[in-house]
Parts: C-alpha cells; structure tokens; sequence
C-alpha cells in the first residue's frame, strides 16, 4: 500500500484526505491494478508471501520454474545480478523491480496453466476468460 501512495503521491497528485477520494482517482488513473502479495496468496502455491520468497520460488521450484524463462542482458555489461550473492541486492529498486516482474509473470503464468487443466478436465469457467486478475486490492 506504501508503494501505491508512493507513485500517487509523486507521480499523479497530492495525496487526498480520505481513502475513498484516494481509491476513486486511483481507480480512473490505473483501473487494472495487481499487487503480487494478493496474487501469490490466492494462488496457494505460497506459504510466505514477501517478495524475496515468492521470487526464489518462482525461480527453483519445478511448479514454476519451466514455465517461464528470464535472463538478464549479459552481452551488454548487465552482469551485475549474476551468480550465488543475489540476496545482497534485494532492496536494490533494479533488483526488486527485477523479482517483482518475474514473481509477477510466472504466478499469472501457474494461474494460467492451471485453468487450462481445470478446463480439460471438463470442470472450470467456459467462458475462455479466467479470474487472473488481482483487483484493486493494494
């Protein structure tokens, strides 16, 4: 929630003195918002839920981890969040915003996968149209 009012507060107005008049202009500014807490949540495929360990998880569980691929530009000098010391960048805003994006797309991606095996199965939404997204839940 910080971070929403963060980005609010810097990049669309001055804060607003009530939640709701918050909401309300959020909403016309950003109508689809997602929050990877909430996502990882409801996917019940996480225990804990900060980001450090939803993207570690992401990244070396089976469930997860063929499914998407994610490198970063090495032949360009983009070395730097190679190897074994990456807990020493999290907090980096590269970095984070590096295991928000990854934590991001593979847990759409399950979500994804899982629908279309519940639709197979004959059980699940006809429609096409699966409940990915993550609402205005910040």
């Amino acid at each position: 929630m910080y971070d929403w009012l963060y980005v609010f507060n810097q990049f669309v107005a001055p804060l607003p003195p009530t939640y709701i008049e918050y909401i309300e202009i959020w909403s016309k500014y950003f109508p689809n918002t997602f929050d990877n807490k909430v996502l990882a949540f409801h996917s019940k495929s996480f225990y804990r839920t900060s980001l450090g360990e939803v993207y570690e998880k992401c990244i070396s569980d089976d469930k997860f981890k063929n499914n998407l691929k994610f490198k970063f530009d090495v032949p360009n000098g983009f070395t730097n969040y190679e190897g074994t010391e990456l807990h020493s960048h999290y907090h980096e805003a590269a970095y984070d915003a590096h295991m928000t994006g990854v934590a991001f797309a593979h847990t759409i991606k399950l979500k994804e996968i899982e629908e279309a095996k519940l639709n197979a199965s004959g059980g699940g939404n006809k429609g096409g149209k699966g409940g990915a997204k993550g609402g205005n839940n910040s």
